[in-house]
């Protein structure tokens, strides 16, 4: 009888711990604080990144953040593109956009953005398209 109680004890634990993994970040979680200074910056009237309070970037489908398809070798998923375009934003480009170290695409076109473009952004070595 008592072998039972701990062999339900174990199994209710290692239930515990896989949802504890299943829901656990995966983003970088410098690049999750970089995104959140990066919101902060901006004035988003029609409310388009208000899902950026929600989960995980990489697996949330937060508005215009793409990632990696694969974990890296840090244990991470990066932020691989930021598409911003069009959505009538305006305000500043904050420079921890220079966080977003796998960054390849980089777009705010047809946006009011004001201000210079962060110098923090040459530290972006994969970047491709700005």
């Amino acid at each position: 009888m008592m072998r039972l109680r701990v062999g339900e004890c174990v199994y209710a634990a290692s239930v515990c711990c896989f949802m504890l993994l299943a829901v656990s970040q995966v983003t970088d979680p410098s690049e999750v604080s970089a995104l959140m200074a990066i919101k902060s910056s901006l004035i988003d009237p029609m409310k388009h990144l208000k899902n950026w309070n929600r989960g995980d970037p990489c697996t949330s489908n937060w508005t215009g953040v793409l990632c990696s398809d694969t974990v890296g070798t840090d244990g991470y998923w990066h932020v691989q593109e930021l598409q911003l375009l069009n959505l009538n934003l305006s305000g500043n480009l904050a420079p921890e956009l220079g966080q977003l170290s796998q960054l390849q695409i980089l777009d705010f076109m047809w946006n009011d953005l004001s201000g210079s473009i962060p110098k923090e952004i040459g530290n972006i070595a994969s970047l491709k398209l700005l």
